[in-house]
């Protein structure tokens, strides 16, 4: 029987980690909507494509707003049921996307656009931490790096679903918004029927004592502040918002940067990125079990694959940027693949994101194992927030650098960012393993004191 319950758990399990994926993928496909769409956005709100000022700052309200709200969500994450708030967020962003099959025609659609837009940002930052700290909880230490391999995976492969969706729609905008809501909003309703796991019931310390009964009732309030600070790794483990520099600078200069560099048609370019982000989603699974591999033998081994992961594509890059394969004008796809040379470039690019990718699983797993499971989700915001700095500056450096010195020196600034990355982990490294021992003894502590109030009530 209890073999029967376990299998069952167990099903319950992977199809509540399946959902958190999904909301994830849908989640991100936002995220690649704007960008094929903007010409047609301008055109149906302004009818002219040269100002693209008005769609930055919608851009940047979505942001700000899905900042705000991400760290409201990580503190009420903290302290009530996660599940809650994805589902409110997945209908906050799931109404407001749908409304956008109904915006009108010039001026007017703007606004209504831009109210939509807004309140969409609202709806997706409180889902990412609730998310994060649910599988938290799913997850054993041993497996986190793994589990938070497939999550990167599915924010790549959210990012490049929206992309396609709205490539494929081309004018018709308002539609590829309105089938992503209305995914959303399914699965909203479908997160109402998932099981919440028990805050720290993955714990190796809180294990057996949760099974056996006890409740861990610890929540997050402001005189966790001094703990949280004192676990050092976290400070550099969120600030280290330079480490998406080097991903979001080459992906805002790269038709612009192949097409003058090697004179790549935009055909041949989105082929490189589709084999960039399949290389990235493989590469997140293949270092994140790496991770968990080695942390059963080296409690330092995430943060060591992460160092790698971040100074190895440095090589890579080296040879992308010096490569000077030319393509012939108005060459079809199949013809520029069989230039020579363009395939060593291509898996050039490809290597890099491949190993640099690796970095992400490790990176939140090492986050949620220096913190107590009350302080995992403020955790992952906070962090997740800085992530959205470095990838709103990023581009915004890239692109002065560009004007500033020519495309090329842009590229070659992505490598002076992976190496200032590098240094970032350095004090993770030094630190982690004090860290780690400090939660795991918190953590004792409190399976002693759940163990006593069990057996209290049990006499």
């Amino acid at each position: 029987m209890d073999r029967h319950h376990k299998a069952i758990s167990g099903v319950a399990g992977g199809l509540a980690f399946l959902f958190f994926l999904l909301v994830l993928v849908f989640d991100f496909a936002d995220q690649g909507l704007l960008s094929p769409l903007v010409d047609p956005l301008l055109q149906d709100f302004f009818r002219a494509t040269t100002n693209v000022v008005p769609l930055g700052w919608i851009t940047f309200t979505f942001t700000l707003l899905s900042a705000v709200s991400m760290i409201a969500a990580g503190i009420y994450a903290d302290r009530k049921s996660r599940v809650k708030i994805c589902v409110a967020g997945g209908l906050i962003y799931g109404i407001f996307s749908t409304l956008t099959i109904l915006t009108p025609h010039g001026g007017a659609g703007y606004i209504f656009f831009f109210i939509t837009r807004a309140l969409n940002g609202i709806g997706i930052g409180l889902v990412v931490p609730a998310v994060f700290s649910l599988v938290g909880d799913m997850v054993r230490s041993r497996h986190r790096s793994t589990a938070f391999g497939f999550m990167s995976v599915a924010m790549l492969a959210g990012r490049l679903g929206g992309f396609v969706i709205a490539g494929s729609l081309g004018n018709d905008w308002r539609l590829a918004y309105f089938l992503v809501g209305i995914v959303n909003l399914v699965l909203a309703f479908a997160l109402l029927f998932v099981r919440e796991p028990k805050r720290g019931s993955q714990e190796n310390e809180l294990k057996e004592v949760i099974l056996a009964g006890a409740e861990y009732r610890f929540r997050i309030s402001k005189k966790d502040i001094r703990l949280i600070r004192s676990a050092r790794s976290n400070f550099w483990l969120i600030v280290n918002f330079i480490d998406v520099f080097p991903g979001s600078i080459v992906l805002f200069l790269i038709f612009k940067y192949m097409k003058e560099r090697h004179n790549m048609e935009a055909a041949a370019v989105n082929f490189t990125i589709l084999l960039v982000f399949l290389a990235g989603a493989l590469g997140a699974l293949a270092f994140g079990r790496l991770g968990d591999w080695g942390f059963q033998k080296d409690k330092r081994a995430k943060v060591l694959v992460a160092l790698f992961c971040n100074s190895f594509p440095i090589a890579f890059m080296i040879f992308f940027i010096g490569s000077k394969v030319w393509i012939p004008a108005n060459a079809t796809l199949s013809q520029s693949l069989a230039v020579p040379g363009l395939w060593p470039l291509i898996l050039t690019i490809a290597a890099a994101m491949f190993v640099n990718q690796g970095v992400n699983p490790n990176w939140y797993s090492s986050l949620t194992d220096i913190n107590l499971p009350e302080h995992r989700a403020t955790m992952v915001s906070l962090a997740s927030v800085m992530d959205m700095v470095g990838n709103a500056l990023g581009p915004l450096v890239g692109s002065y650098i560009a004007t500033l010195w020519g495309l090329q020196a842009a590229m070659w600034s992505v490598l002076a960012f992976w190496v200032a990355n590098v240094l970032f982990w350095l004090p993770v490294l030094a630190h982690i393993r004090k860290d780690l021992g400090q939660v795991h003894g918190i953590l004792s502590e409190r399976a002693l004191e759940l163990k006593r109030s069990l057996a209290r009530n049990a006499g």
